[in-house]
């Protein structure tokens, strides 16, 4: 997240050209923060052959923190999070239209204009070390962000707990009135996770599936 001192960028990953078909990777899902997934799995950056999502999987990354991962989940090998796969395609949504690109990025939906986006950031100090008011504060440069890549938001976020985390959801558009987007910032120690809700035409379809993705989410810090 762009805290003072703890810089790195989020992506906004809305109303972009589908470039392919992302593959969901099997793994560990150990957490790896200030790591690429490439820098963690040894990734050359060629697309993965497999489509199958990652089997039961449990690590340690700090303290008791730990991933439990059922069947069927999206686990990337060295994500600090997984989540129950949801019934849709995956996508490849591209290069952000605004800020940088996460790790261990994951994509679902219908493309550019329907999706849900999952990604994650390496945070330099501990989250959990800081108040409500100091993240949204420091949010509110990171929307500035998004907002001058055709979006608008909503001044205040709704606050959640998401995995027992601390999360921060923030409901915009864009500037066009087309698309609704909600990004949820999810905070657990040194990680942070990104979700993307974004929708035009199949806005029921997304909501249904970003909750369930909400819901089964598992973050480690």
């Amino acid at each position: 997240m762009r805290i003072t001192g703890l810089v790195t960028t989020l992506g906004a990953i809305l109303l972009i050209t589908v470039t392919g078909c992302a593959s969901t990777v099997s793994g560990e899902g150990r957490a790896a923060a200030g790591q690429t997934g490439s820098e963690q799995s040894g990734d050359t950056g060629e697309p993965s052959d497999s489509t199958e999502p990652s089997q039961t999987t449990e690590s340690t990354q700090s303290g008791n923190d730990e991933l439990d991962c059922p069947d069927e989940s999206v686990s990337p090998a060295g994500a600090p999070y997984c989540y129950t796969a949801p019934d849709l395609d995956e996508v490849d949504l591209g290069d952000p239209t605004a800020g940088e690109e996460g790790s261990f990025r994951t994509s679902y939906g219908f493309g550019p204009t329907d999706h849900i986006d999952v990604q994650a950031y390496a945070v330099a100090i501990d989250t959990d070390e800081l108040s409500d008011e100091d993240i949204i504060a420091e949010l509110a440069g990171v929307i500035a962000d998004l907002e001058a890549g055709g979006f608008v938001f909503d001044d205040e976020p709704t606050s959640l707990e998401i995995d027992d985390a601390r999360a921060f959801a923030y409901e915009g558009a864009s500037t066009d009135g087309t698309q609704d987007i909600v990004t949820h910032f999810i905070f657990r120690g040194l990680n942070e996770v990104q979700v993307n809700c974004a929708s035009i035409e199949e806005t029921d379809v997304i909501d249904a599936a970003c909750a369930g993705v909400l819901d089964s989410l598992q973050i480690v810090g």
